[in-house]
């Protein structure tokens, strides 16, 4: 069904606060996430790489990590204020390390998530920062839901193991733009990319487009005209098919759903997007009604049909 759901990404880090040895205080951010609820009543509200931590440098920041009990405590009670789920990224303590981390939080105050950065730059893993080793995605509020942070957007296995998890909304919480390689990871793997920079945020379509760009560079941002965040509404029901297989029945479909259905073809790339927009109907039993593929599937199908064939021929491979 229609699930129509608003995603603001802020430009904003607060000034350096100890929580390690001070405790936990998110009152910085709070005035910030307060503004953004009055103003845009987002449902979701995601902020820059590490900003609970960030200062002058990463020694500051790893000096002042917390470990996510008692942070996501903090995180919790004002989520459950606003009524927003919260993405406040941070250096962690964890297992004897400390981790990029980007912990989400639901509506209700509950942790659904935390990623550790997996690729930190090696500025980064020279200050100390443990490279992190999983992917989750989880549900949060109804929306699957991922992370993935600044340098991390070189390495496609990243985009791939949350496509395998049916992401729908990635936060990618950074210190640089990002620019096409998140058009890529959009496209590509069928999820929409939410980047929250200081400079400036953007949220990237499941078609590679930027819905917005806003943040502390942005021109009418610096004139005052504007607020520091990027604000859109998305179709979290929407989902990524290959054409090949499926674009015969685009007809039927169209006939029998327009306009409560959306389809949205890429012909040069060979893909279509595919949302619902009636209440009570979803893309997945559209698909199941006309027997379509999602793109994850039908190259999951491909893969494993070019390894029995290659069991099957013994060819010799170097």
């Amino acid at each position: 069904m229609s699930k129509i759901i608003r995603i603001a990404a802020v430009s904003y880090a607060p000034p350096l606060h100890d929580h390690h040895k001070l405790g936990v205080n998110l009152s910085a951010i709070r005035e910030v996430v307060l503004r953004v609820v009055e103003r845009e009543r987002p449902d979701f509200i995601c902020f820059p790489e590490i900003c609970a931590c960030s200062g002058a440098s990463f020694k500051a920041g790893i000096s002042a990590a917390p470990e996510i009990g008692p942070y996501a405590a903090e995180v919790g009670k004002l989520a459950k204020e606003v009524n927003a789920a919260l993405i406040i990224p941070c250096i962690e303590r964890h297992m004897g390390q400390v981790f990029n981390s980007v912990p989400i939080v639901n509506r209700q105050g509950q942790l659904v998530l935390v990623y550790r950065k997996n690729y930190p730059t090696i500025g980064e893993m020279d200050e100390g920062i443990c490279p992190g080793w999983e992917v989750p995605v989880a549900d949060c509020d109804g929306v699957r839901v991922g992370a993935a942070v600044c340098f991390d957007a070189n390495f496609d296995q990243i985009a791939a193991a949350l496509e395998r998890q049916q992401a729908r909304v990635v936060f990618w919480p950074s210190m640089y733009w990002g620019g096409q390689l998140l058009q890529h990871w959009s496209q590509r793997y069928g999820f929409y990319t939410v980047a929250a920079y200081s400079p400036e945020s953007s949220i990237v379509d499941m078609n590679g487009r930027f819905l917005v760009k806003q943040g502390n560079d942005t021109f009418q941002v610096r004139r005052g005209h504007m607020p520091a965040w990027a604000v859109a509404e998305v179709n979290a029901d929407r989902e990524l098919y290959h054409l090949d297989y499926n674009q015969n029945q685009l007809t039927a479909i169209y006939a029998k759903y327009s306009p409560d259905v959306q389809l949205e073809v890429h012909e040069p790339e060979g893909y279509f997007l595919m949302a619902s927009r009636r209440d009570g109907l979803t893309v997945e039993q559209v698909a199941a009604e006309f027997k379509l593929e999602t793109l994850r599937e039908y190259l999951a199908r491909s893969v494993k049909q070019r390894t029995e064939f290659h069991q099957r021929t013994h060819l010799p491979r170097k």
